[in-house]
């Protein structure tokens, strides 16, 4: 060292940094030392006295912007972040932060880009990769997100929060067991996350593991005794398990750990509806409601429960409101031609197209909506007209921005909603004769009992009426379209129906209640519901649609097994696994019963048996459609 340099250095004084070094570098240091020791004022106080001298700090505008997103503040991250990244676009690491702060705040596709740009610049990165598996699940892109984690997970085998994320974008697709697997794979890289433990209890929930999945929140619990949700999450299975009063003391005990946690009010009421508490269950519903009033499941389950009290005027406004919150109000003429917020694009399937057309024709031609509305059917028209010859009709397509734009405002939208009140007489046809009916239900092995001119004459025409005209058919399935409750079904007669079968069939429904009802209408070029069995415990089953629709007079109806689903199956095996029911059926090796397709005739049978819909060979043409009404009563554990 000179002199001259020994003279600056006694001057600039001990632990001075050395000449030429940036004297913002020093108090970066001791920022990040109150950083991550948690001293957040002192921190923030540095770092702005650094932006002050050098506002375009990259590297303090990006700590600084990551200590307002720990601190909560992730709308004063944000634009420290969003600087940090023009500062240093390269910056992996930036990126990927700026990425969290916009997840956190709901802006999903804008932090998918973010992560994108991140895991394009850093191929190492497994938190790059996990955070866009995340942001992607949360964007509602399940199958997409779990390439990113399986590539994150490449990286880091041991990755907890990745395997996390995996197993619940798993359980999103329905792949429970591949969930689980995730989820013990989780447990074993950290036995004491009461998260992963917690988690793999609701995927062996849906396996149908009840026992095992008591036991992973039992330790969830044990691990995290201070959070709520695992002790809802323990609720859940409790019940599951039919341990209702067990399930309502977690749920409570969630409760009284947050009072604000909408799921726990909201299944406690379930449980209390269960055990015959109405009034309570109203209560638990109408409080996760406050707190979630965007709910449209909740306020259906509150539907429920006023139907469970005879409240048919209360249920009917719950479900109003619930179908209104899903799908809107009914819609003007006027939208057709104002300017409307944009609605993603959906993949639609060409038979519910053909259906939607075919339908709005037929309420213009009969003056229930304005002519205007046949605008949108010609737009589905030209759609169809486009596709390719060999497209199937149940299979979705992807349709163009052009084309999307011309039918999106009205698509599954209520364009028509007619009433259909209860009957001033009665809906049932009062001559069925009750004690006959009973008799051959109770007699037969298994319980099953077939009744022609079920309903009277005026409630199956105006029940027929209101499946024409009722815009309600959003639910696309496999070849058929449902209207639920909470769809825009829930009127006056279906509910008035209900009750009089439990009323006038005691013998058979005794003490179940109405748990859910739907219609399903069918494409004539397709088939049915698979074979499923139902989670209740009597399946009511009618028919709507005239006779001379069906060509053959043989089939078109139903076709039920003789063999009951095991108890011990869980409700995602019985109802949708097709392989494991057909093994079972093959085994069991009884010829299933078919019963004909009629006109008003009600199919009343054992909800646990495992049914299908017969071969349907029904004529073209909106009004030959196969129309059937379900009502599903009690619990399969009350059979």
């Amino acid at each position: 060292m000179t002199r001259r340099e020994r003279r600056r250095a006694k001057k600039r004084g001990p632990g001075a940094a050395p000449a030429g070094a940036d004297p913002v570098d020093g108090i970066l240091r001791v920022a990040l030392g109150h950083h991550r020791a948690g001293r957040a004022a002192e921190a923030a106080a540095l770092y702005e006295r650094i932006l002050q001298q050098r506002p375009g700090h990259a590297d303090t505008l990006h700590l600084f912007g990551i200590l307002h997103a720990q601190t909560g503040r992730l709308e004063g991250a944000l634009p420290l972040l969003t600087r940090a990244v023009r500062k240093a676009p390269r910056n992996a690491g930036f990126l990927s932060d700026l990425g969290s702060a916009l997840r956190g705040l709901g802006r999903h596709d804008e932090a998918i880009a973010h992560y994108r740009r991140a895991a394009a610049l850093d191929a190492g990165n497994a938190n790059v990769r996990y955070n866009l598996g995340h942001a992607l699940r949360a964007a509602g892109r399940a199958d997409e997100a779990t390439g990113w984690l399986r590539k994150a997970l490449a990286i880091q085998p041991d990755h907890g929060p990745a395997l996390l994320e995996l197993g619940r974008a798993l359980l999103d697709l329905g792949a429970a067991e591949e969930a689980v697997a995730a989820f013990r794979q989780a447990v074993a890289v950290d036995d004491g996350a009461a998260s992963a433990h917690s988690d793999l209890g609701n995927a062996l929930r849906e396996t149908g593991a009840l026992e095992e999945a008591e036991a992973s929140l039992r330790r969830a619990v044990a691990l995290a005794p201070e959070h709520a949700a695992v002790h809802a999450n323990l609720g859940n299975v409790l019940q599951d398990l039919n341990r209702t009063d067990e399930a309502e003391a977690a749920y409570r005990e969630a409760i009284a750990l947050d009072p604000e946690h909408a799921i726990a009010h909201a299944n406690l009421g379930n449980a209390l509806k269960r055990l015959g508490r109405e009034d309570e269950a109203v209560a638990s519903l109408e409080r996760a409601l406050e707190l979630r009033p965007e709910n449209a499941t909740y306020r259906a389950n509150l539907g429920m429960v006023h139907v469970a009290r005879g409240d048919a005027a209360a249920a009917l406004a719950s479900f109003g409101f619930a179908a209104a919150q899903r799908h809107g109000s009914a819609l003007a003429p006027a939208v057709l031609t104002g300017r409307q917020p944009e609605r993603p694009a959906v993949p639609v399937a060409p038979f519910k197209l053909q259906h939607d057309a075919e339908q709005i024709r037929r309420l213009c031609n009969a003056g229930r909506i304005d002519a205007s509305f046949g605008r949108v059917a010609e737009s589905y028209e030209r759609i169809l007209a486009a596709l390719p010859a060999d497209a199937r009709p149940e299979a979705p397509v992807a349709l163009q921005a052009t084309d999307w734009r011309r039918i999106a405002a009205a698509y599954n939208r209520p364009l028509h909603l007619p009433e259909a009140p209860a009957a001033a007489d009665a809906a049932v046809n009062p001559d069925l004769d009750a004690a006959a009916i009973e008799s051959a239900y109770r007699e037969s092995a298994p319980n099953l009992v077939v009744v022609d001119d079920f309903l009277s004459r005026d409630a199956l025409e105006r029940l027929w009426q209101f499946c024409l005209d009722a815009t309600v058919w959003y639910q696309v399935k496999q070849g058929y379209l449902g209207a639920y409750l909470v769809d825009g079904f829930a009127t006056g007669l279906a509910l008035q129906i209900a009750d009089e079968l439990r009323a006038r069939l005691p013998g058979i429904f005794g003490r179940h209640r109405l748990e859910q009802l739907w219609a399903y209408k069918y494409d004539s070029r397709l088939q049915g519901i698979a074979t499923h069995a139902d989670f209740a415990a009597v399946n009511v089953n009618f028919w709507v649609t005239p006779d001379e629709a069906n060509r053959d007079p043989a089939s078109g109806g139903l076709v039920i097994h003789r063999a009951h689903a095991p108890t011990d199956w869980a409700f995602r095996t019985y109802n949708a696994d097709s392989a494991r029911m057909a093994a079972f059926l093959a085994e069991a090796g009884e010829e299933p019963v078919t019963v004909p397709y009629r006109q008003n005739r009600v199919v009343i049978f054992d909800s646990d048996l495992f049914h299908r819909t017969d071969d349907l060979d029904f004529r073209p043409g909106y009004e030959n459609r196969r129309i059937n009404v379900t009502m599903l009563f009690g619990d399969r554990s009350e059979r």
